[in-house]
């Protein structure tokens, strides 16, 4: 990790890295289409992995016989409910609680920064008694522009006062990705979701949380876990 600090701050991103949430999310989604006749395509439903919403199905809305708005699927997807609020299956991935624990108790602020609206994200953490582990939480609605753009990452690591060379981004999306490399932090890849992502951006790539004892700017950090662990 060439002209780096030490990392002092792990930013996450919720969809696909705390949570594996994709699939669910387009399941509810369906269910909400279907009451207007409406089904997904491949090809839309790829589309849909990682980014807003609103921007991929528009076309299907205004093709639709009669045309559906915006505001009448929105009435009908908080009808059918969601994965933040609803879902029974909703849990983090392996792995990932450890990590953040072990961050925590080695003085490294967290970050939790998704392009998904406030209330979803804290409903969700509510419900995995995740909320009181970050140090800052940054939804999408709390910035103007979205990822791929930097603007999340670079206002987390301003309220943090943290520099970019002392941060590092957990992300399974290409736009997440490329939103952290942007905001000029490490990037870590994750691939450990039902939905593997292109991730080949990213500084570094695991398929489980343990892995991040393994890259460089984390070794020092967490050399002595699998010390703890058996000292327990």
């Amino acid at each position: 990790m060439e002209n780096r600090e030490a990392i002092r701050c792990v930013l996450f991103d919720f969809d696909g890295v705390v949570a594996d949430t994709e699939l669910s999310n387009i399941g509810y989604l369906d269910r909400a289409l279907a009451a207007f006749g409406l089904r997904l395509n491949e090809e839309q439903r790829r589309a849909l992995i990682g980014v807003n919403t609103l921007d991929v199905i528009q076309p299907l809305l205004a093709a639709a016989e009669p045309p559906v708005s915006e505001e009448e699927l929105a009435r009908v997807r908080k009808q059918q409910g969601n994965t933040y609020e609803d879902s029974p299956q909703l849990c983090t991935l392996p792995g990932f609680r450890e990590l953040l624990s072990c961050l925590r108790l080695r003085g490294v602020k967290t970050g939790l920064v998704s392009s998904t609206s406030s209330r979803l994200i804290l409903a969700a953490l509510n419900r995995l008694s995740l909320t009181g582990q970050f140090d800052l939480i940054l939804c999408g609605d709390m910035v103007e522009r979205k990822k791929p753009d930097p603007e999340c990452y670079r206002r987390a690591m301003t309220l943090l006062d943290i520099p970019p060379e002392a941060c590092a981004v957990v992300e399974d999306s290409p736009v997440g990705i490329s939103a952290g490399r942007a905001s000029g932090a490490y990037v870590v890849g994750y691939e450990g979701g039902q939905i593997r992502q292109d991730t080949g951006l990213a500084h570094a790539r695991i398929a489980h949380f343990s892995e991040c004892a393994e890259l460089p700017p984390f070794r020092e950090l967490l050399k002595d876990t699998e010390n703890e662990e058996e000292r327990a």
